[in-house]
């Protein structure tokens, strides 16, 4: 029988994180940082959402889904973003990599992460995102995601290594081990 503990849920409000004009990404990244810094230890793969790419649920309800099931892969119909190109890989999830220790982030990411939402979000989508959700996953849960149709294209170098599985595919959530809620 498998046992699981629970994610550690954080919530942090940012009333003044909005995108109808350009946040500032220094301040507000500082304040993400911060409770980042403040709750966990250790190597994490993060994964970043806006409630915006799913628009039928509240917050609550998106991070509940998580929380069970360990992946916003609620859907296996639903494609998401750049699916043509990082379908080749058969990959889970798409993450990048932070380090706390000693309660400080080994390098900040909360400002960058608000501009890629921001500005280069513009790129594949058209629209500007506010992220509205943070993952972080254990990495000893996860494998990096092979390329396994050499027929298709390769995707940038940088993607490619941000392209994760679950080890263990029936027990996803097993390898989530936070999530931080960007309250409104």
């Amino acid at each position: 029988m498998f046992v699981k503990n629970s994610p550690k849920v954080v919530e942090i409000s940012l009333p003044e994180y909005t995108i109808d004009k350009q946040p500032d990404y220094a301040v507000i990244g500082s304040k993400i940082d911060k409770v980042v810094e403040e709750n966990f230890e250790g190597v994490f793969l993060e994964r970043v959402l806006s409630i915006t790419d799913h628009p039928q649920y509240t917050l609550d309800q998106l991070a509940d889904i998580i929380i069970k099931t360990g992946t916003d892969r609620y859907d296996p119909c639903r494609k998401g973003v750049c699916h043509e190109e990082f379908e080749p890989y058969n990959a889970d999830l798409q993450a990048g990599s932070i380090e706390i220790r000693n309660g400080k982030l080994t390098e900040p990411f909360g400002a960058g992460l608000i501009k890629l939402f921001y500005e280069n979000v513009l790129l594949d989508r058209g629209y500007r995102l506010r992220i509205d959700l943070i993952l972080l996953f254990d990495p000893e849960q996860m494998i990096q995601a092979e390329k396994v149709d050499h027929s298709k294209p390769s995707v940038r170098l940088e993607l490619e290594q941000c392209l994760w599985r679950f080890k263990d595919s029936d027990h996803k959530q097993k390898a989530l081990v936070g999530v931080i809620k960007i309250l409104r």
